[in-house]
């Protein structure tokens, strides 16, 4: 007998465990089948039935299909990167860390398979490709701007728009490793994620130090 059913039986609203277990029922439920059919052959009554509730009771917790695939990401997410980064880093070492951190995160092969899905299925879901793309789906991303401009109205950089050379640096470390990973034509060990997010982040700065300084 499911949870939904002993709740049904016993009247009233769930508990709050009740509750959360039913929303980490959903969501791994959601997570196993996106992973297995994708995005477009996921059905949302199968992994209702999965979670033991009811489809209905699945709408009410996420307005749509995307939404769920981003409650999935973000679950698949949480807890890899730091809340904030140590203001006695340098810079580079900030950056640096985080890149790697992003690489090591992105390269899970969970991860690999939810951007694939994404980049095979954003034409006929173009709302899926919308959320996805937004800067609260990755983490790292906010944590990378916030380094850029403190660095920049510090001087220690050039940068008048640290969201656009954020998406820059983060292009630069993740898109070919994605790629190949995606493609399965190899991958990083430790120390070649650290030297793949150095070079990147080396790359990177000497465009955007002041001249006195390059």
């Amino acid at each position: 007998m499911v949870s939904g059913q002993v709740e049904r039986r016993r009247g009233g609203r769930p508990s709050q465990a009740d509750s959360a277990a039913l929303g980490e029922r959903i969501l791994a439920a959601a997570e196993a089948a996106f992973l297995e059919y994708g995005f477009g052959g996921a059905q949302l009554e199968a992994i209702a039935i999965a979670a033991g509730t009811s489809k209905q009771t699945l709408y009410a917790r996420f307005a749509s299909k995307e939404a769920l695939f981003i409650a999935v990401s973000d679950r698949l997410l949480s807890g890899r990167f730091p809340p904030g980064v140590s203001p006695a880093l340098p810079l580079r070492d900030a950056l640096a860390d985080l890149a790697e951190r992003a690489l090591l995160t992105m390269l899970d092969p969970k991860l690999v398979r939810m951007h694939s899905i994404i980049i095979a299925e954003a034409g006929r879901f173009p709302e899926l490709a919308r959320l996805t793309d937004e800067d609260s789906a990755f983490p790292g991303r906010g944590l990378i701007e916030a380094l850029l401009a403190d660095a920049a109205a510090r001087g220690e950089i050039l940068c008048d728009d640290p969201h656009r050379a954020m998406i820059m640096l983060q292009h630069m470390v993740l898109a070919a490793p994605l790629r190949a990973a995606a493609l399965q034509l190899g991958g990083f060990d430790a120390a070649g994620r650290r030297e793949w997010a150095d070079y990147a982040v080396d790359l990177f700065l000497q465009g955007s130090l002041p001249r006195d300084a390059a």
